[in-house]
C-alpha cells in the first residue's frame, strides 16, 4: 500500500498475516527441536543403560573367574601335590603299621 507521500506502509491486514504465519513457525519450530533433543536424550539413556549392563556382566565374570575357572597347568599342579601328600600319608601310615 503506498501512502500519500510515497512510502510503503504496512497495513494491519500484511501485519496479521505475518504474525499468523510467523506465531505458528516458532511454536511449531520449537516443538520440533524439543521432540528431536527428546529422542536424542532417550537414546543416550538406552545406552547408558547397556554400557551398564555390560559393565556388571564383566564385572560378576570377573569376581567368579577365580572360584569357576582353572588353568591346565594349576589342576595339574595341584594334582601331583595332593599325590605327594598322600605318598607321604602312606609311607608314614607304613612305618606306623611296621613298629607295632
Amino acid at each position: 500500500m503506498v501512502t500519500e507521500r510515497g512510502t510503503n506502509f504496512l497495513g494491519p491486514d500484511y501485519l496479521l498475516v505475518i504474525v499468523g504465519f510467523m506465531v505458528p513457525l516458532c511454536t511449531g519450530g520449537g516443538w520440533a527441536v524439543n521432540k528431536l533433543f527428546s529422542r536424542f536424550h532417550e537414546r543416550i539413556n538406552r545406552l547408558e543403560n547397556q554400557m551398564d549392563s555390560v559393565d556388571s556382566n564383566i564385572n560378576s565374570m570377573y569376581h567368579r573367574l577365580p572360584i569357576e575357572y582353572v588353568l591346565k597347568v594349576d589342576f595339574l599342579r595341584e594334582m601331583q601335590q595332593m599325590q605327594d601328600n598322600f605318598k607321604l600319608i602312606n609311607s608314614k601310615l607304613d612305618k606306623l603299621i611296621e613298629k607295632q
